[in-house]
């Protein structure tokens, strides 16, 4: 992908960075899972943008820490990010469904027309969060990011944060019957 390449603007943020914010963004799902004075009903669009968001950063993280010269400043769409990952490593083509996913909930959802997300759609948003920060690749930058900086406050699994919307059968996010 030579178009990404030295055109637009610089990279503002580092893998560290975006790390960094991307822990920021599943620690306020975990937040809005887990306040039971707000009804997760009035903040499903936040947490599937946080997830979506959580996504984008650690993507972004990857393909800068693995080429520097590769420009994702202002690119927010997960599929074109995934395309350049994958242009990286073709491992990423294990989890496009997942990233692919995300993309209906990227930050340009506040601005479309009323919408509503279900509760099976959370469930699923929070699954792909798991399966790209699980992801091999993504772990393996994580690790390298963590040992030089230090800055990961996350548990190992982090299923563990999503209160009811975990499972301890291991299918963390099958629908219950509420």
């Amino acid at each position: 992908m030579n178009g990404n390449k030295n055109d637009g603007q610089e990279n503002t943020e580092n893998p560290y960075q975006l790390l960094k914010a991307s822990q920021r963004d599943i620690l306020t799902i975990k937040s809005i899972l887990k306040d039971e004075d707000v009804k997760l009903e009035d903040n499903v669009e936040t947490v599937c943008r946080s997830a979506s968001e959580s996504v984008e950063k650690m993507v972004k993280a990857f393909i800068i820490k693995k080429d520097k010269n590769i420009k994702v400043f202002g690119k927010h769409d997960l599929e074109e990010l995934h395309k350049i990952a994958c242009t990286i490593d073709k491992q990423f083509e294990k989890i496009e469904d997942n990233v692919n996913f995300l993309n209906n909930y990227t930050t340009a959802l506040r601005y479309n027309s009323p919408f509503t997300i279900e509760k099976h759609e959370v469930k699923r948003c929070l699954k792909a969060l798991k399966k790209v920060y699980d992801f091999p690749l993504i772990k393996e930058v994580r690790d390298i990011i963590n040992k030089q900086e230090n800055f990961i406050i996350l548990p190992e699994n982090i299923n563990t944060l999503f209160g009811k919307y975990n499972d301890d059968t291991g299918d963390y996010f099958t629908p219950d019957n509420t």
